[in-house]
């Protein structure tokens, strides 16, 4: 009986099929997955949003000045497959940098999807020199930004504002004032300038909350202390894509607020400017997500979003008052 096997060039016909299938499959698959994640990142969104809205209904209306993410658990750090070990949780909750840990009002921010190698994001963090990260004694005690495993959603954009928060020490009653680490500078806008995304750690979110401000004058403004609102009446909340989304425009440069002031003598009112976001009049900017406004459009000023033409990846912003059918996706 003859036995005929497949000749060279049937097994390479073959083969090339394969090969084409593959790379029509192989795009469809990790957009698919992509959006898995996103929609993941989304949902991770809201569930943050409705720790902040019942933070704000115990107290009477008033938003969280910053957020900063993770767990209140730190852990040692080494190169390797297991490269964080000896998790422990934080001495004392009560003094932990982001407000919703320290208060009560979240546990641990949720998983991000795309976080699946925590040590590169580990190396992220000793690049920017974040203080609140694994395996640093400054800032240990207050809580990691992106968890113990490096692992969890994490605030990726500065706050120059609110440098400060007082905590009661328990046991003494005795009050001290800690630095908040709120300022410490991942640039997380205008990520695809180019036409490419510059690094950037994708499933992450920001945070940015305003209020009204009170300035007598300008001599008034100290020129590297910001300006903090009266009472926090609004936020943003936006979330980041895959790496291969370009996400939506809504960070630009920070706006200046103009203000007006009556020299009571009855002449006419004089104006001056400061920056919106650090609310200084030194020159630097940062990534903002509000623009400029009207007083009838929003709190102090400040309008929704500061396009500037470059794609930030952000897949979903949620504001007060927008629940999980509401949001600018």
């Amino acid at each position: 009986m003859n036995r005929r096997g497949f000749t060279l060039i049937e097994l390479l016909v073959v083969i090339v099929i394969i090969g084409i299938l593959a790379a029509i499959a192989l795009p469809n698959y990790i957009k698919v997955k992509d959006k898995a994640k996103e929609a993941e990142v989304k949902s991770n969104l809201h569930n943050i949003q409705l720790s902040v809205e019942r933070f704000a209904v115990d107290t009477g209306g008033t938003y969280p000045t910053y957020l900063i993410g993770g767990q209140g658990k730190h852990a040692d750090v080494q190169a390797g497959a297991n490269a964080f070990t000896g998790i422990q949780d934080c001495d004392d909750r009560t003094i932990l940098s982001d407000p919703l840990l320290r208060k009560g009002y979240i546990e641990a921010y949720p998983k991000n999807p795309f976080a699946t190698n925590g040590y590169a994001i580990h190396q992220f963090q000793e690049d920017v020199e974040d203080p609140l990260r694994n395996e640093q004694d400054e800032g240990r005690e207050q809580g990691t930004r992106f968890g113990p495993y490096c692992t969890l959603s994490g605030n990726v954009l500065a706050d120059y504002r609110f440098t400060e928060y007082v905590v009661i020490e328990q046991g003494t009653g005795n009050q001290s004032v800690l630095r908040t680490y709120a300022n410490i500078p991942y640039r997380f806008w205008d990520l695809w300038r180019s036409n490419k995304p510059n690094p950037f750690l994708p499933g992450e979110f920001f945070y940015k909350s305003a209020g009204t401000i009170v300035v007598a004058d300008e001599s008034s403004v100290e020129e590297d202390e910001p300006i903090q609102p009266t009472v926090t009446e609004i936020y943003m909340l936006g979330g980041y894509g895959s790496i291969r989304t370009k996400g939506r425009d809504v960070l630009g440069d920070e706006p200046d607020i103009i203000f007006r002031r009556d020299s009571g003598t009855g002449a006419a009112q004089t104006e001056f400017s400061i920056p919106a976001w650090t609310r200084s009049i030194r020159n630097e900017r940062i990534g903002s997500p509000y623009g400029p406004g009207s007083i009838a459009d929003a709190v102090d000023q400040l309008g929704y979003g500061a396009p500037n033409g470059i794609r930030d990846g952000i897949i979903l912003v949620l504001v007060p008052g927008e629940d999980t059918k509401g949001g600018r996706d």
